[in-house]
């Protein structure tokens, strides 16, 4: 799991059946979790964890809103005693600054766990991890006086600096030993937009080079889409094939960490995993229902690509299928045409009646293709390959939509299909752009 083990420590341990998470030059890979209200009575705790490494992470990089609230705690401490029973799995805080600008709050949190055997820690010093959501305008010199009274491996999300994507040579250089790497959350979609527009690795690129030159780390976000239907606001970042294409991009940039966005925020529809409804509001269940909704479909995707990053591949076509496999892949789509009369969401203009699909074959695959039937009528017949292979299909329509693995002669070898139908009518007057995925089979 941790790459290049310091050799001091290595050989102090010599023997023993526990290793210290000393990391050097490790390339992790992180879930974003929302912490909201998890039933202690439940085992959902343990579900997500289990869940979590059974894909490949590392570590849930664990956002707290309200780090006072006793249910906030509760989650926590059920995280942290799960955790504790998995050594191959770690959490560490993302202090979410948006929800809580009070980094006091944030500290007195992560105080009661920061020595716990569960807690992420890395760097040459073994130090605790400690990354945020939003936090630059909190500023270098508090996060500063954080880092060196608590003594942590600190990965913030800065953005909100004027510097950060605009001069990052000189925001480095103003937050030098204020961080040991920086986190970009915002790049993970595309802006809202009134046209389709694909997401871009440009402003990463050029955050990255600044970060090697500086001597810091860099965490890119991996995502799916967003879309938000609550809390007084609705918005759409395009996610036709956002997941694929920025999984392409990582490999390429290739930083030293990567967080997907989200195993579970619900809110937002970039979930993968379980969302459990004790913790959403009704009106949240409305469009990001995991049950109804679900999007574990995307996870052997996310399994293959988590493979190809911490083995330091750079290409999409090093990707293989988890478990040596004969395949990976998914299909995934909205419930409603782009003709949907009800309630839109800003940044509806991006998005295409398609078909979306991803698949990750073996090296030496050949005379295999995806074919896409969408309201019984073949949109498509596409050639894939060894690696990562992936496409949005226009032209969808009502009805039931599916893809198929076929091989030369025609024979289908695996498949995925929707289990909702596309419709043009909106739901409880809105029209919901969250994805129906299903997982090849």
């Amino acid at each position: 799991m941790f790459g290049n083990i310091n050799s001091a420590v290595t050989l102090l341990l010599a023997g023993s059946t526990f290793l210290t998470q000393s990391i050097v030059e490790s390339k992790l890979v992180f879930a974003h979790y929302m912490v909201g209200s998890v039933d202690a009575s439940t085992n959902h705790a343990q579900q997500d964890i289990d869940g979590a490494i059974s894909v490949g992470f590392d570590a849930f990089a664990l956002n707290v809103g309200s780090p006072g609230a006793d249910w906030a705690k509760s989650t926590v401490q059920q995280l942290f005693d799960y955790a504790g029973s998995k050594p191959s799995f770690k959490l560490f805080f993302s202090f979410d600054f948006y929800a809580d600008g009070d980094i006091s709050q944030h500290q007195a949190l992560f105080a009661q766990f920061k020595d716990h055997p569960a807690h992420l820690t890395y760097g040459p010093n073994n130090l605790p991890v400690v990354s945020s959501y939003s936090g630059g305008s909190v500023g270098p010199d508090t996060w500063r006086n954080f880092k060196t009274s608590n003594n942590v491996y600190l990965i913030p999300n800065p953005e909100q600096d004027g510097n950060y994507y605009s001069k990052p040579s000189a925001f480095f250089q103003s937050w030098d030993d204020a961080v040991d790497g920086v986190f970009s959350w915002e790049t993970a979609w595309p802006d809202t937009s009134d046209t389709p527009v694909n997401v871009s690795s440009t402003k990463d690129q050029a955050v990255k080079s600044a970060a090697d030159a500086a001597g810091k780390a860099y965490m890119m976000g991996l995502s799916s889409l967003q879309y938000k239907h609550c809390c007084g606001d609705s918005w759409y970042r395009a996610g036709e094939t956002n997941l694929p294409e920025r999984m392409e991009q990582i490999l390429s940039v290739s930083p030293e960490f990567t967080e997907v966005i989200t195993w579970n925020d619900a809110g937002e529809s970039h979930y993968i995993g379980p969302c459990w409804p004790e913790g959403l509001t009704s009106e949240i269940l409305q469009y990001g229902n995991s049950d109804t909704i679900p999007h574990s479909g995307w996870q052997s995707l996310i399994a293959s690509f988590i493979s190809a990053f911490k083995s330091g591949k750079t290409s999409v076509g090093a990707m293989t299928p988890p478990s040596n496999g004969k395949f990976a892949g998914a299909l995934w789509y909205r419930g409603v045409l782009t003709s949907c009369s009800g309630d839109k969401p800003r940044g509806a203009g991006a998005a295409v009646d398609a078909v979306n699909y991803a698949v990750v074959l073996p090296s030496g695959s050949t005379g295999l293709s995806i074919r896409v039937t969408s309201g019984g009528q073949v949109l498509a017949t596409r050639a894939v390959g060894a690696g990562l292979s992936y496409n949005s299909v226009g032209g969808m329509r009502t009805g039931a939509q599916k893809i198929e693995l076929v091989d030369g002669r025609g024979n289908v070898l695996a498949s995925a299909s929707g289990s909702v139908n596309v419709g043009t009518s909106p739901t409880d007057g809105f029209c919901n752009y969250n994805y129906y995925v299903a997982g090849l089979q």
